[in-house]
């Protein structure tokens, strides 16, 4: 069986996307399976990182200054995704990948012209889901309306639709899982329960990429914790940048029973690590899986793949997502399940940093991320996702 990954492709790094896809691909060639890409930059690289066959695919034009927006379908128009000459290109690239590779179904990762693409050449195409991307979601934060007008977007892709003969859209976000043959939700129902009604969706708890998450951490980074209680701390580029976190860090934790650890990765503001203090070890990038079952708790920024990793680890978090409304709704839902707690970037400083990390030891944040590790293994993860593909192949 042939498979064609159909990731989103963005001028941006788009980690958390490739690497769910990689997660399902590992798995289909271990079953033997043939599996390439239709994707371009960095998400390339790392597919061919891990030995994948790619081709490049079309992108976008730059978008312009960033400001708030409202849900995925915003985030395409913003990112220049809905323009009508990126359609016909991206379109032409993908039609052309599945002639030139001849696989047996699709697997699309908020590629918008997947669906259009699949139903012209007669595929079965899987998808992922999440609550952000249904037409349905309201974001508490823009109760209003959206940020963006999106009335060119959906004629243009109308004018598409209505050219091969497929139903027209009243909504950009019907066309990132909803008109999929397969759903792959990469959570549990209680994170997601809007999803539950969606026809043919899949569960599957989680698409992490171990190879890369679960690789063995330096040999002397937990040393450097001195025996004291680990705190995992990945911020990315959210709203809490390198100014606020390398001043607010060591004021909380130095000369305290905690050691945090903060993978910084490669931020533009951050050309230099810092010097590391009494309660703080500065890295830029550590296997985050593996630094998680080493923690006993995490501070984030709300993204889905850490949230999902930290409640498969057992470990309590304080979110602090800010105004992006996916990290918001993630960390809406990690409160509500009583594994983490919602902050405001107000809360951002050091008395409150530390006492909300130690309010995170009370025993009902570990039982209930006990609880929720344990469902969330149940439902297989990539390798549940690798067979859902399989099935819809017909193979």
């Amino acid at each position: 069986m042939r498979v064609l990954f159909l990731p989103l492709i963005t001028r941006t790094h788009g980690a958390g996307t490739i690497s769910r896809c990689l997660a399902v691909a590992e798995h289909l060639r271990l079953s033997q399976h043939e599996v390439s890409f239709l994707t371009y930059g960095e998400a390339a690289k790392q597919v061919a990182q891990f030995r994948f066959a790619f081709v490049e695919g079309t992108v976008p034009d730059p978008p312009g200054a960033l400001h708030p927006l409202y849900d995925l379908s915003d985030v395409a128009v913003f990112l220049n995704l809905t323009s009508e000459n990126y359609l016909r290109r991206s379109l032409e690239s993908e039609l052309r990948a599945v002639d030139q590779f001849h696989p047996d179904v699709l697997f699309s990762e908020f590629k918008l012209t997947a669906p259009i693409t699949a139903a012209i050449r007669g595929l079965p195409l899987v998808s992922t889901a999440c609550t952000p991307a249904d037409p349905r979601f309201v974001s508490p934060l823009f109760l209003n309306k959206r940020a963006l007008n999106h009335d060119d977007a959906i004629q243009g892709f109308n004018e598409i639709l209505v050219k091969y003969d497929q139903p027209p859209i009243q909504d950009v976000a019907e066309l990132f899982f909803m008109r999929s043959h397969c759903k792959i939700a990469p959570t549990i129902p209680e994170m997601e329960p809007l999803l539950q009604d969606v026809p043919n969706l899949h569960y599957v708890g989680s698409l992490l990429h171990d190879r890369r998450e679960l690789a063995p951490l330096p040999t002397d980074l937990m040393e450097k914790a001195h025996g004291k209680s680990v705190v995992f701390v990945y911020l990315s580029e959210g709203e809490i940048g390198p100014s606020l976190y390398t001043r607010v860090l060591p004021s909380a934790f130095d000369d305290t029973e905690f050691q945090a650890i903060v993978a910084v990765g490669d931020h533009p503001d951050l050309t230099d690590l810092p010097e590391p203090t009494s309660g703080v070890t500065w890295v830029r990038y550590v296997p985050g899986r593996s630094m998680l079952r080493s923690s006993q708790a995490l501070i984030f920024h709300g993204g889905q793949n850490t949230a999902m990793a930290s409640l498969i680890h057992k470990g309590p978090s304080l979110i602090f997502p800010g105004d992006h409304f996916e990290r918001d709704f993630n960390a809406r839902a990690l409160a509500r399940l009583g594994v983490g707690l919602h902050c405001s970037v107000e809360e951002f400083v050091p008395e409150r940093v530390l006492e909300n990390i130690r309010a995170l030891r009370k025993p009902s944040y570990h039982l209930a991320a006990e609880t929720y590790s344990r469902q969330i293994q149940r439902r297989g993860g990539a390798c549940s996702a690798a067979d859902i593909v399989i099935a819809a192949s017909g193979r």
